[in-house]
């Protein structure tokens, strides 16, 4: 909440408004994002992310699952270096595979208040890899 009215990208924004950031458009906005509705985990990793905000200046919306502002997650540089191990060991350890009493995981999407959730939570066996 601000404390005192605020200009912003040329609006007016009153004193003592709460101001909900919409984190579903901005990962979804076709402008910012290469076929934004694909399930492509890999634009995370590509290079050409800088985008110029409406209001000015550079945001990297990658991040923006974090939260933004002063309460964002203050574990985010803790988090995408372990998270990026952890995901390299489940890889290089495991075969990942959908269980065979169904034999396909499904990804289907719903709509959330702020953003998509996976609709229906699959099943998913790890074979250790053999060395």
């Amino acid at each position: 909440m601000n404390l005192e009215e605020a200009k912003l990208g040329g609006f007016t924004i009153p004193k003592e408004s709460k101001v909900v950031v919409n984190a579903w458009w901005l990962a979804n906005n076709p402008e910012w994002w290469e076929k934004p509705s694909e399930f492509r985990p890999e634009r995370f990793l590509e290079e050409d992310h800088d985008t110029d905000a409406v209001v000015g200046g550079k945001v990297d919306f990658r991040f923006l699952p974090f939260g933004v502002g002063r309460r964002s997650c203050p574990g985010i540089i803790l988090a995408m270096p372990i998270l990026g191990l952890v995901v390299a060991r489940l890889v290089s350890n495991f075969e990942m595979k959908a269980p065979s009493v169904t034999g396909k995981i499904d990804v289907s999407e719903k709509g959330g208040q702020f953003s998509l959730h996976i609709a229906n939570h699959s099943t998913v066996v790890f074979d250790p890899i053999k060395a």
